[in-house]
């Protein structure tokens, strides 16, 4: 089905309403495909068809495409309400709906052939880190690209992925691409079985020999940090003006903030219905110890919500009026998202711990609200010691880490 031919007809002023309160409504449902989800090591059918309806894979989409081109926060709340199905669920939808985004940099023949993709679900998955890590080499009209690139979320939902990949600059010195290639041309291998955010199909992608990628299907690292895009962003909409490192970092935050607000109503849920073994309450809301929790719980999970949401408006606001980003903004921005996501991960383990031993059980969504909170606390790019030093090193006026600081983006541009 064609983006523009989709049955969701949602207007994009009150839309995000609708949207939000169409997934709660399929939550219970789509819920209860996650322990066979966590099994296969990916989303169920029913999940990607059900998600697409409602239109959540549009929302990155420019209006030209038939999408949606929500603001960051209105993306901030939906991947919210999706993550309160399963960690994986939110996980699978942010990657890949915010990598959607990112076609916008491309030349404008990219952005035909991947938004004109007759497709079901995610367009996008993708992996970048600081070293590709896949390998490229200039050719006649593009590229030839090979390599591995593990972690790539959602890769067996989606038509395309974006790939990064090192060559050497004119320079001398190693540059990064970003190649475009269609999913059909990766290998897939079985290799996700992991402790947390089992569901996410976050398997190593594979090309087994040299690919052939067009030039028009390839834009350089430095320049989409640097806003040296390969075509002008879509008219009249402030989404893609921001930074497109910066909007998916922010929106990183949303699937654990989803996951503890997920534990926050089961908790709720069964506060009147069980007692507190060990002790003589036989009503676990008549006990001063649950109104604790709640109120310990409650606190993160606000904070959390407050400090994203804040984020993701003033990341447009910058963007509106064409205010450049600086280290100290973006070190906040990581910052903010490894501090929410620590809270959020908090507020998951007080309540589990006041849950009771019943949910340990495999298809219990407490137990993996709890598992998949902790690997998102140890993912390298919102780990909260990382982000903690370089927001610091940025507010003491020191070098920072990473390879795509200001000197580098000046020197792109």
């Amino acid at each position: 089905m064609a983006l523009t031919s989709m049955t969701t007809q949602l207007d994009r002023e009150s839309g995000v309403d609708i949207m939000v309160a169409s997934i709660e409504a399929a939550l219970p449902r789509l819920q209860a495909n996650a322990l066979a989800e966590e099994k296969m090591g990916r989303l169920s059918p029913e999940t990607i068809d059900t998600l697409n309806e409602i239109g959540v894979f549009r929302i990155s989409v420019p209006h030209e495409y038939g999408g949606l081109g929500y603001s960051t926060e209105d993306q901030r709340r939906v991947f919210t309400a999706v993550a309160k199905i399963a960690g994986s669920t939110g996980w699978v939808s942010w990657v890949t709906t915010t990598h959607g985004r990112w076609i916008t940099m491309f030349p404008r023949q990219a952005q035909d052939e991947v938004y004109g993709t007759e497709w079901v679900g995610p367009l996008l998955s993708g992996v970048l880190s600081p070293n590709g890590p896949g390998q490229a080499r200039r050719v006649k009209g593009g590229y030839m690209l090979s390599g591995r690139w593990p972690f790539c979320s959602g890769c067996r939902h989606t038509a395309w992925s974006v790939l990064g990949s090192m060559i050497e600059g004119a320079d001398g010195e190693p540059d990064m691409l970003l190649p475009l290639v269609p999913t059909a041309d990766l290998e897939i291998l079985d290799d996700w079985a992991v402790s947390g955010m089992k569901a996410s199909g976050s398997n190593t992608v594979l090309l087994a020999r040299e690919t052939f990628v067009p030039e028009y299907r390839v834009i350089r690292m430095k320049d989409a940090v640097a806003g040296n895009w390969a075509s002008s962003p879509p008219a009249g909409q402030v989404l893609y003006r921001n930074n497109f490192l910066d909007y998916t970092t922010i929106l990183s935050g949303s699937t654990p903030l989803g996951m503890a607000k997920g534990a926050l109503d089961y908790y709720l849920q069964r506060l009147d219905k069980r007692g507190i073994v060990g002790t003589d309450y036989k009503i676990q809301g008549d006990a001063p110890v649950a109104h604790l929790q709640l109120a310990d719980a409650m606190a993160r999970i606000d904070a959390a919500e407050r400090l994203l949401s804040a984020d993701c408006k003033e990341l447009d606001r910058r963007a509106a009026v064409g205010e450049e980003t600086n280290d100290l903004f973006q070190t906040k921005l990581k910052f903010d998202v490894a501090l929410s996501v620590r809270g959020c991960c908090e507020a998951i383990e007080i309540l589990h711990r006041g849950s009771g031993a019943s949910t340990i059980h495999e298809a219990n969504p407490m137990q993996r609200y709890a598992r998949d909170a902790r690997v998102a606390t140890v993912h390298a790019h919102i780990n909260y010691e990382t982000c903690a030093e370089n927001y610091g090193r940025a507010i003491a006026g020191r070098p920072l880490f990473g390879h795509f600081s200001r000197l580098e983006k000046k020197a792109a541009a």
